[in-house]
């Protein structure tokens, strides 16, 4: 073989190794942005409950002050203020649903926790203010389980994805040498 080949092999088992690993860590950072979308979620639901209970604040203004505040969800929230403001036919929850169909939150999400997003559109505005308050605080329980889940998911999933990669990239490079 001539240099020009070993150095192509080189370079390309540089590469395979290098996407594989690249692969697994992609996958791992994927379950840890589940956790930080849970954990948004739940600072929402703190949020929505102390406005609702002590400020008595309008849902309209509710979602421009999070729409501000929040890091993954206020795109969610703009957009919910726009749709709020310009039809009136429609229910909260049907544009809650909407604006979760029109964002990119549901990929770093699994459909549990998709199905309880749409459960808070769900209970927001419908009922008493009493009852609202109540079911705010046993759907932010319910989050709190699914992050704890979700963390101890991760812990054990993400070291198995960097080092499948690894492994999977040593594998291809012995392959193609």
């Amino acid at each position: 073989m001539n240099k020009l080949q070993i150095l192509l092999k080189i370079t390309g088992s540089i590469m395979a190794l290098a996407g594989s690993w690249g692969c697994g860590m992609w996958l791992a950072a994927r379950r840890r942005r589940r956790i930080e979308l849970l954990r948004e979620m739940e600072q929402i639901l703190i949020f929505l409950y102390g406005e609702i209970e002590y400020a008595a604040v309008d849902v309209a203004e509710l979602f421009q002050i999070l729409a501000g505040k929040m890091c993954y969800f206020g795109s969610f929230f703009e957009e919910l203020c726009r749709q709020f403001q310009g039809i009136e036919q429609e229910t909260l929850y049907d544009l809650w649903k909407k604006a979760i169909a029109g964002s990119r939150l549901a990929e770093g999400m699994d459909k549990e926790d998709v199905a309880l997003w749409q459960e808070v559109g769900m209970q927001l505005g419908t009922l008493e203010r009493k009852t609202q308050l109540q079911t705010l605080q046993v759907l932010r329980e319910r989050l709190h389980r699914q992050a704890l889940e979700a963390e101890a998911e991760y812990k054990a999933q993400a070291r198995v994805y960097r080092l499948t990669g690894v492994t999977g990239g040593i594998f291809m490079v012995i392959l193609l040498l």
